[in-house]
């Protein structure tokens, strides 16, 4: 995984953009604060969600999901606060 941070705020919170090959996965994590992701090449499942090119999902505080890349992706990731892994 690779990742291109624009933004990290006073709350652990931050904006990227991040790459993952085929098969890679984020493990399950607990959200502190809402996060955002779109999918921007590629396709992943987040939690139960399959999400391609385009998609959009709006997580709220307390959620947690895993990320698993079904192909090689791009998401963009913007998140309110820090998300520690489990």
């Amino acid at each position: 995984m690779d990742r291109a941070l624009f933004r990290h705020n006073d709350t652990g919170g931050r904006s990227s953009f991040v790459r993952l090959k085929q098969g890679s996965r984020v493990p399950t994590h607990a959200h502190h604060g809402t996060e955002e992701v779109v999918v921007i090449s590629g396709r992943v499942t987040i939690g139960t969600i399959a999400m391609s090119e385009g998609d959009y999902l709006f997580t709220e505080p307390g959620d947690e999901h895993d990320v698993v890349a079904v192909t090689d992706a791009v998401i963009f990731v913007s998140s309110q606060k820090a998300t520690p892994l489990k």
